[in-house]
């Protein structure tokens, strides 16, 4: 089942045009959860205050719940990294290696080329909601990053929230 969910995430993100995903590079392998602390590689749920990431506020306050089985099951999902190929396939997207956007990165014909990285979604135990980190890189303008808040009603994956980690 969670097979099924992840690929109807990936391709709810995909699709929105508010990450401009669609079209760009994405790196085929997923990349880890983004949040460190100065004692450990992850923020544990009862350590988290993005306040103190963003001054945008806090992702948890708002018209949304959040549970701690989805956020934990999101920091587990993404101890390794692994290929997001076959979830994917069907999107109109480049996949290309960490080595392929090394050399991209410092050639001028990509100047202006989106790279992405997603990480896996972690879900509810009832799989209702879910998140997601997006990364966003163009060499010549700008890079972003969201952690996106989706919850499945009717069968369909909706984008609830996305909380901004940073933006330039």
């Amino acid at each position: 089942m969670r097979l099924q969910y992840e690929a109807e995430v990936f391709s709810t993100v995909i699709r929105d045009r508010s990450y401009s995903i669609e079209g760009g590079f994405l790196i085929e392998t997923s990349s880890e959860v983004a949040f460190q602390d100065e004692q450990s590689k992850i923020i544990f749920w009862n350590n988290i205050n993005f306040p103190k990431l963003s001054p945008c506020g806090s992702f948890f306050q708002g018209s949304y719940n959040l549970q701690k089985d989805t956020y934990d099951d999101w920091v587990l999902i993404n101890n390794q990294k692994c290929s997001l190929a076959s979830w994917v396939e069907n999107h109109p997207l480049t996949l290309i290696s960490e080595e392929e956007y090394n050399q991209c990165n410092v050639n001028n014909n990509y100047l202006y080329h989106s790279f992405n990285w997603l990480t896996r979604p972690g879900f509810s135990q009832d799989f209702s909601q879910a998140i997601i980190r997006i990364y966003g890189y163009c060499p010549g303008s700008h890079d972003y990053g969201s952690i996106v808040y989706l919850e499945r009603i009717s069968k369909q994956w909706h984008i609830k929230s996305s909380y901004g980690l940073y933006n330039q």
